[in-house]
């Protein structure tokens, strides 16, 4: 069993969780000119750029190897915040579109790649508590950028707030160059250097191979099951992130509670590590299922009610309610495909996965004006439901 230590996957995921604009995301480009409909529109282009580049990148992953993924990835963030500090400065629409691109790139490198990695490092037994570990790196940065926000606003405004970000992510590259290099990689690295150009005609044949592989993978029912509950964490955490403000308005609750939600819900569910860590992995599928009968029950409860406490409990309890049972599913994905001998195309199989969150999500954007419309109730109400059948269904399987 590898000891859980802070390591530089810790220290990346806690620089890159200080976004110092966060709280005030949507000025840094409604100052710079962007509108409500462009802003939309933003979201939809970084989702849209995802979901187009999942399987080439993920294939480039299961070629080049994990960290080195990492490490492109990280890079490609740092443009991406050089590109968006560029944007607001010069109020230009089209390079907050490139922005947008080229942080969908980045998202594409890591998606998968780093749940692959933690997977080949720490293997099945310790593999979802380093990953929340990870995660709560990331939350702990949030929170300390959430509370320092005010500080550099103050001094140097929204400029100050994105240049503090962007030496955060740059400060994360050297962190992810130095981590240990995934088992087998070295040897990948040098059969791939060997081949040359003259594996070429084999590297076409072998892809094609590949992807039909892959596809036959997601015929199957469990493994789509798995995906499209995936995919409901994912729409859950959209909701939260879009509608929270909403509810507590609705509720007569003042705009300024927010940052206090944010900060409370994000300690909480930090716990979902101390959790993981006191479950045992035979338990998973039976704790996943009671998480996620929760998760739908409190967001058809958050729904419904106007009283303000319930409001505002369900609000700081529900992330930990998502993210406890993500984490476990995320564990289940990478063992079934080892039992299924799928282990070689793992980021290709994860970002296929991750494709249909990204799917939903662009639904969701390009339709955000009806959703405004029917109201977040509806919203909250609809994707309770659709986890709570999701979790029986992919338990029976």
């Amino acid at each position: 069993m590898k000891k859980v230590n802070i390591d530089g996957l810790d220290l990346v995921s806690f620089l890159n969780g200080l976004v110092f604009y966060a709280p005030v995301a949507l000025l840094v480009r409604t100052n710079a000119g962007v509108t409500m409909a462009q802003f939309f529109v933003l979201q939809a282009v970084l989702s849209l750029t995802i979901f187009l580049f999942e399987i080439p990148t993920g294939m480039i992953t299961d070629r080049v190897g994990y960290k080195n993924t990492m490490i492109l990835a990280q890079a490609t963030m740092f443009a991406a915040k050089i590109l968006l500090f560029a944007a607001y400065i010069r109020g230009s629409y089209m390079l907050f579109v490139v922005e947008a691109v080229v942080e969908g790139f980045a998202a594409c490198f890591l998606s998968g790649t780093q749940d692959a990695y933690i997977y080949s490092v720490y293997k099945d037994e310790r593999y979802a508590v380093k990953l929340a570990r990870v995660a709560n790196f990331g939350t702990a940065g949030f929170i300390v950028s959430t509370l320092l926000y005010m500080v550099f606003y103050h001094f140097g405004g929204i400029s100050m707030l994105i240049i503090a970000t962007m030496i955060a992510c740059g400060m994360g590259i050297p962190c992810v160059a130095g981590i240990e290099r995934e088992p087998g990689g070295r040897s990948a690295e040098k059969s791939n250097i060997v081949l040359g150009a003259g594996s070429i005609k084999g590297d076409s044949d072998m892809a094609k191979g590949s992807v039909r592989g892959v596809l036959t993978f997601f015929a199957d029912v469990r493994m789509v099951w798995m995906v499209l509950l995936s995919a409901g964490f994912s729409l859950g955490f959209l909701l939260i992130n879009f509608f929270y403000v909403d509810k507590l308005l609705a509720c007569g609750l003042r705009e300024e509670l927010m940052s206090p939600v944010i900060i409370a819900y994000s300690v909480i569910q930090m716990l979902a590590e101390k959790i993981l860590d006191r479950t045992k992995s035979a338990h998973y599928r039976i704790a996943m299922l009671a998480a996620v009968l929760l998760s739908g029950a409190a967001m058809i409860l958050f729904a419904f009610s106007r009283t303000k406490v319930v409001v505002v409990t369900v609000m700081v309890l529900l992330p930990l309610f998502l993210s406890f049972p993500e984490f476990i599913l995320d564990n289940l994905q990478n063992t079934y495909i080892d039992q299924c001998g799928q282990s070689g195309k793992r980021a290709t199989i994860l970002s296929i996965a991750n494709m249909v969150g990204n799917l939903m999500e662009i639904v969701f954007l390009f339709a955000s004006a009806y959703i405004v419309n029917i109201g977040s109730s509806a919203c909250f109400a609809s994707a309770g439901i659709m986890l709570i059948v999701l979790g029986l269904g992919i338990v029976g399987k």
